[in-house]
């Protein structure tokens, strides 16, 4: 089987980093996959990891970017081509009216409806598949047009690395050294791009209330992006101590989960997020934001971790306090979380998801 794996997203930790995965699992079971991307940040760390990736431009869909991607089809001879994001349909729907390849569309969020609706289901009718990664995200697309649901479907959700993701006291106690952070210090952390859905500022209210009314700690910050110098300010304005570390690499992130206490995802729509699965992966105590579709990974029994309302920074604050007063409450939740991951998500199911998907639309 011979797949291309095209987005155009910028961001690393979502598409680039489930991408990843995808195209070393299915080149390890003797498939090519060649990754197609349009962000030169999300090219460089694809090449880091000795993938196979060709850069092509990404402005729009004129001419010029469809006919490299038509070049790379031919290249390798491509049976299948999985996109996620529109401007990846509209792509791809140009690239195999000359050179045919099935298209599997990984249905993604938005929040900007088409300008162009009937355009854009014109489009769709080039897609053979859709994946959905969540029982939410799959909703979400019948609800945004119930015609979606001619298009065939295939549920995968994303999975996570247990070797990789691991508890690791050690990388945690270096951590923290690295960082200038008290060993007897209490560290909530957040993994997550620095953007407005992400809801840094509910946590920084939460945390900043724990720690005014006596519950001293320290918020750990792990992203980047643009709202670093005003969510720093934020921070100071409210009196937390804070530590932003930009975007780090899976060594790190494993390193900086194991140097918190608890892990806070307080972001306000999600798929099904990365971070809190490395996070109960590396048996870390998770309080999130009910969004979207982190309850279904995280849980809704309130053993493998804790759901509070979105937006809501009373209800974080007061979550987040109760364990980080109990500590064997923390241990055996985190023990929970990984053992929810090991049965339920862990990366070899993914990969055997998309691969059986592959064969059935290529068959």
């Amino acid at each position: 089987m011979r797949v291309a794996l095209l987005t155009s997203a910028n961001g690393w930790r979502g598409s680039g980093l489930s991408y990843a995965k995808l195209a070393r699992g299915l080149g390890e079971r003797g498939h090519l996959a060649h990754l197609v991307t349009a962000a030169p940040r999300v090219t460089s760390r694809l090449a880091a990891m000795e993938l196979p990736v060709t850069e092509i431009p990404g402005r729009s869909t004129g001419p010029r970017e469809v006919w490299a991607l038509l070049r790379i089809l031919r290249e390798i001879e491509a049976d299948a081509l999985v996109v996620d994001t529109p401007r990846d349909v509209r792509l791809a729907a140009y690239a195999t009216l000359l050179r045919p390849a099935r298209i599997v569309y990984r249905y993604n969020l938005s929040d900007r409806r088409p300008r162009h609706q009937l355009l854009h289901r014109a489009y769709l009718r080039r897609v053979t598949a859709c994946v959905y990664q969540s029982r939410y995200i799959q909703e979400d697309a019948m609800a945004r047009g119930p015609w979606m649901g001619r298009i065939r479907g295939f549920r995968i959700p994303n999975g996570y690395d247990l070797e990789r993701y691991a508890p690791s006291p050690e990388a945690g106690r270096d951590f923290r050294g690295r960082y200038g952070i008290r060993s007897d210090a209490q560290v909530v952390l957040t993994t997550a791009k620095l953007a407005r859905n992400k809801g840094h500022e509910v946590a920084i209210t939460a945390l900043g209330r724990l720690n005014h009314a006596g519950t001293p700690l320290v918020y750990l910050m792990c992203g980047d992006g643009g709202r670093e110098g005003e969510l720093r300010g934020l921070a100071r304005s409210v009196g937390l101590p804070a530590v932003f570390t930009g975007l780090l690499e899976p060594a790190e992130i494993v390193a900086a989960l194991a140097a918190a206490d608890v892990v806070v995802q307080p972001s306000l729509n999600e798929i099904f997020p990365n971070a809190v699965g490395e996070a109960m992966a590396c048996g870390r105590p998770v309080v999130a934001a009910d969004a979207g579709g982190t309850g279904e990974l995280l849980g809704r029994d309130g053993e493998t971790g804790v759901l509070v309302p979105p937006g809501d920074s009373a209800a974080l604050a007061g979550a987040v306090q109760q364990l980080l007063a109990d500590p064997g409450r923390r241990d055996r939740m985190g023990e929970a979380a990984r053992r929810r991951i090991e049965a339920e998500f862990p990366l070899r199911r993914m990969i055997d998801g998309y691969e059986a998907a592959l064969l059935a639309v290529i068959e």
